[in-house]
């Protein structure tokens, strides 16, 4: 049988329950729900990082983010790490990418093909990237075997008015939909103005329901390109040939906690959806509840079924293929979500809790029946030994990982990229928040040596 052609399409924060297929009241979203209908959908699955190069490193490199070194947007990618781009046209794919990239400090082009570059803004340019990857399937002539990447920008156009000169944002008609703004989530936190994001404390909540409802719209416009790429695959030449993924690269707080956008570790911005389809060859219609995924596990799953070997050094990274053919094979009892955005902190999820690390506190919830996170069981008693072990599993997390320390001349190259942005704009550096390396490696060493004490 010859190899496989792989299309992975991917949105840009979309919320693990924006979907209509998913229970959303508030969003129509056809092209989802035809491929949900149609795949094998894992309900369990996280990012390795909640912000867009991270996750998207993750990706494309099967390495957790304080491996691959992009450990916040502005932070480059390790030079000597591969990516699939490059991996796969060694295995004999001709490896296509079109729309949003994103990969810090690493030109698409030296790593596939490009169609399009995409655009800044969902609403103008998915329908471009959208096209192209429709007239690649529909034009090409190669006889290789193909891994087509689709980077959709959408929903993440909720970032413009998630700012202090939001809200109404340039849609400033929110008084004329009152009756149709959707309500604010159950886990909302009504003392936002003092206890939230500063520069959002200025909103009503009616703006916040008007944020909501516009993340909806914008959900609905990046589906109706998902549809168009997805119905195009299926009336191709390729269509029995072909695996699909879909997923984010992380969520969007969506007012969820009084939250917007990403870059913390609850599950608005941590957890994401994540379908696969082949049909005829995967379950369709099928909710996985049962498995713990990663967005590492893209590329382990990705060079499984191309039949490549696995990227290097990828231990934390596992294909999902024997979980798609339905083999009963062991798998994690742990995942791991990281962010350098804010405190330093690392999430440790099992199939039932799941625990929020800081340097100087834990939180811990109980993901089966507290869902929205809304009590934090970390200082309860009768909940010590889980707290434990998931601190455990963090230690022995950071011992399967290789560490990227950085750059050895980071020091130099902070002083002078402040040196060059003067000092009216040093927030605007690349390493505005100082040595983000030297930081998360003091503190994963002095995680470490609490196994020696113990």
């Amino acid at each position: 049988m010859p190899k496989p052609n792989i299309v992975f399409v991917h949105a840009d924060q979309l919320h693990h329950k924006a979907v209509s297929a998913y229970g959303c009241k508030h969003v129509n979203t056809p092209g989802l729900d035809c491929i949900v209908s149609e795949g094998y959908s894992f309900t369990e699955s996280y990012t390795a990082m909640p912000q867009c190069c991270p996750a998207r490193a993750s990706w494309f490199t099967g390495r957790m983010s304080k491996e691959h070194g992009v450990v916040v947007n502005s932070y480059p990618i390790d030079p000597k790490i591969p990516d699939l781009g490059q991996w796969l046209r060694n295995a004999g794919y001709e490896t296509v990418y079109t729309g949003k990239w994103h990969v810090s400090g690493r030109d698409v082009a030296k790593s596939f093909q490009v169609l399009h570059r995409g655009s800044g803004h969902g609403e103008l340019g998915d329908s471009t990237v959208a096209r192209s990857a429709v007239a690649y399937l529909q034009n090409r002539t190669s006889g290789k075997p193909f891994f087509l990447s689709v980077g959709l920008l959408n929903p993440h156009d909720c970032c413009f008015p998630a700012t202090s000169h939001g809200g109404p944002g340039k849609y400033a008609f929110a008084p004329k939909i009152k009756d149709k703004l959707p309500p604010v989530p159950p886990n909302f936190n009504h003392n936002y103005r003092t206890a939230g994001n500063p520069r959002i404390a200025n909103w009503t909540l009616q703006d916040w329901r008007y944020y909501i409802y516009s993340y909806h719209r914008m959900v609905e416009m990046v589906d109706r390109e998902i549809g168009r790429i997805y119905d195009a695959l299926r009336q191709s030449r390729y269509a029995e040939n072909t695996l699909f993924i879909f997923t984010s690269d992380h969520g969007d707080g969506a007012g969820f906690h009084s939250n917007v956008t990403k870059g913390y570790l609850e599950e608005e911005a941590s957890r994401v959806p994540a379908v696969v389809c082949w049909p005829g060859k995967i379950r369709a219609g099928f909710r996985d509840t049962n498995h713990l995924v990663s967005g590492v596990d893209i590329a382990a799953t990705v060079c499984d079924y191309a039949g490549a070997p696995p990227l290097p050094k990828t231990t934390i990274a596992r294909s999902w293929k024997p979980l798609l053919e339905g083999k009963d094979v062991p798998w994690r009892d742990y995942v791991f979500c990281e962010t350098s955005i804010g405190p330093l902190s690392i999430s440790v999820r099992d199939i039932r809790f799941k625990s929020i690390i800081y340097e100087n506190r834990t939180k811990l919830y109980d993901i089966a029946s507290d869902p929205l996170e809304t009590k934090d069981l970390a200082d309860d008693p009768s909940f010590a030994p889980i707290k434990k072990r998931h601190r455990e599993r963090f230690r022995r997390y950071i011992s399967q990982i290789e560490v990227h320390r950085g750059p050895p001349d980071i020091d130099e190259q902070i002083r002078g990229a402040r040196i060059r942005a003067g000092r009216k704009r040093p927030a605007r550096t690349r390493f505005a928040r100082g040595n983000l390396y030297r930081a998360y490696v003091n503190w994963y060493e002095k995680v470490k040596a609490e196994a020696a004490d113990d």
